[in-house]
């Protein structure tokens, strides 16, 4: 079986991510809201036997953008999925849509269904005017951050009530579901895509409510099939559907997600015409941007960032580990202004997949690969805390093309405070059935900023600066961690047990130590610079001054 990649494929203005697996005839995937295409990787397994199977993030959801409306409705991401298709060079195609989906698919096939050969929807939104009226003004109430982390329960909480009653706001025997929630392990995946798209969780998920459902197949002419699971909320929506099309069925299928998902792929074979996927086309660049792409291992793809160009060497950032590169992005645009900047998640972090061990050395050696793979020559290096570790480990192995280095707070703790980091820092994470993990998480990392350490609160561990504890930049680094949160303990152990000092030792590269106010080891860097540690201002564009001046002088 063919392995899953992942791609971004620019649309207008936008920027839209998808998975794709399997050769053949295209069969476009559509997930539910507020999910992503990572919500349905069994099904696109399934369907990667015998297609190419193609599963998009829809705009505002997993990795790719929003459309540019206030309020888009389902009409707005019917027209974007053509663009989509105009993107990747595909004609005529299958479609598959699961719940929302179903709803931007089935609105797709009414205006070109010239393009559908076949479509198959999972679950499909058959709303009375009632229901959809009653779901618009309860079901999606706003997604606000707060500083305790009580979001984060609601949120568990709420993905968990929609296996127990539908609508999850009335609590009566009338409406509960035949259904009971996931385990915690698969809860969790269901509440990630909604972590990451935060406060916009209901753009679209808003649409298929205000969106005529019970209206739609009437026109349909193309080949459809309104199937779904005995245990799916939607199923009910089969009463509702009466005198459909003659180019329309429908089919209810047991529990088992598997078998349903061999079912819609034998309706694919039995009408899906022959022909095959073109290949994915390489994106183009959005002007001030940074750049989104994945660099293949052939086992695995690593997340990359660029932006930028000009004369100066470029800079190549890493990231602090557990966690993802996107908190660089605002420092990566001011750099970027005389220079190409280069930042990627290691595997098992961010966006990456996790391939390689969890430790510094592998980190090294991956970044060492995406640079060779990328063509990246004569760069200066950036890393940020344990980021900072990876660069030292890198230039034990090859600093033939090195210029300078940045090391941003880096994790120069004597042997004392190392054992005691090491020992109370970061326990690993396992996913409870109430969703208390997350609210641990969430005052770990807020905790950091108030204590040194956080786990030690006393009047001796008080932090006087000005803390970074805005609770949409906490719920920002939160979700970072959480796309691989089975790494979290174990790389936090490698990180404090590395030792930066020695492998810096033999290093004759020009280098600058620096440091924020307000960085969780901004107290150890005089342990190695000395007095030549360099404070920075602690914004964006006032750090990456300091540190362009220092790589151009």
């Amino acid at each position: 079986m063919s392995r899953i990649t992942r791609h971004f494929v620019t649309v207008g203005t936008r920027r839209v991510h998808y998975r794709r697996a399997g050769e053949g005839p295209p069969v476009i995937m559509l997930h539910a809201s507020p999910s992503w295409s990572g919500g349905i990787i069994p099904t696109i397994k399934a369907f990667a036997k015998n297609f190419t199977a193609i599963a998009l993030d829809t705009p505002g959801y997993g990795l790719s953008d929003l459309l540019d409306k206030e309020v888009p409705e389902i009409p707005d991401y019917s027209e974007s999925l053509k663009d989509t298709l105009d993107a990747l060079g595909i004609e005529r195609c299958g479609i598959y849509g699961s719940h929302t989906g179903a709803s931007i698919a089935i609105e797709f096939i009414r205006r070109y269904p010239e393009r559908a050969s076949i479509t198959v929807f999972d679950g499909y939104p058959g709303y009375t005017d009632e229901y959809r009226a009653d779901m618009t003004k309860f079901y999606m109430p706003p997604y606000e951050p707060r500083w305790d982390g009580s979001h984060l329960l609601h949120l568990w909480m709420k993905f968990r009530e929609q296996f127990i009653f539908s609508p999850t706001f009335r609590h009566h025997k009338d409406n509960r579901s035949n259904a009971v929630p996931t385990d915690p392990v698969r809860t969790q995946a269901g509440v990630l895509p909604r972590l990451m798209t935060g406060r916009d969780y209901a753009v679209g998920y808003s649409s298929v409510f205000r969106y005529k459902g019970l209206d739609a197949p009437y026109e349909l002419k193309s080949k459809t099939c309104f199937a779904a699971r005995e245990d799916d909320s939607l199923v009910k929506a089969f009463d509702l559907l009466k005198d459909l099309p003659d180019c329309c069925w429908i089919e209810t299928l047991g529990r088992d997600k598997g078998a349903a998902d061999e079912r819609y792929a034998e309706i694919f074979k039995e009408h899906l015409e022959p022909g095959d996927a073109p290949p994915p086309p390489d994106p183009a660049e959005l002007p001030g941007r940074v750049q989104c792409g994945f660099v293949d291992f052939g086992i695995g793809q690593v997340f990359v960032r660029m932006t930028g160009a000009g004369e100066a060497r470029p800079l190549v950032m890493v990231p602090h580990v557990p966690g993802a590169s996107d908190v660089l992005e605002p420092m990566m645009l001011e750099l970027g202004t005389t220079r190409r900047v280069i930042a990627f998640d290691p595997p098992g972090n961010g966006d990456s997949e996790d391939f390689l061990p969890n430790n510094i050395q592998a980190y090294a050696g991956a970044l060492h690969q995406v640079l060779s793979k990328l063509s990246v020559k004569d760069y200066d290096l950036y890393g940020r805390n344990s980021g900072a570790s990876i660069v030292a480990a890198f230039l034990v192995h090859d600093s033939s093309e090195v210029g300078r280095i940045v090391l941003d707070g880096p994790m120069a703790l004597d042997d004392k405070s190392r054992e005691t980091w090491r020992n109370g820092y970061a326990s690993k994470i396992e996913p409870k059935w109430d969703g208390t993990h997350l609210v641990h998480l969430w005052h770990a990392l807020r905790n950091e900023q108030l204590f040194s350490p956080w786990f030690v609160e006393s009047v001796e561990s008080i932090r006087n600066i000005e803390p970074e504890i805005d609770p949409d930049f906490l719920s920002f680094k939160l979700t970072g961690i959480m796309k691989h949160y089975g790494n979290y303990a174990d790389i936090w152990s490698e990180a404090f047990n590395y030792p930066i000092a020695e492998s810096l030792a033999s290093a004759d590269i020009p280098t600058l130590v620096c440091a924020r106010e307000n960085d969780i080891f901004a107290g150890f860097v005089s342990n190695l610079a000395g007095s030549d540690a360099v404070p920075l201002p602690g914004n964006p564009e006032a750090d990456a001054k300091v540190i362009s001046e220092f790589l151009d002088s």
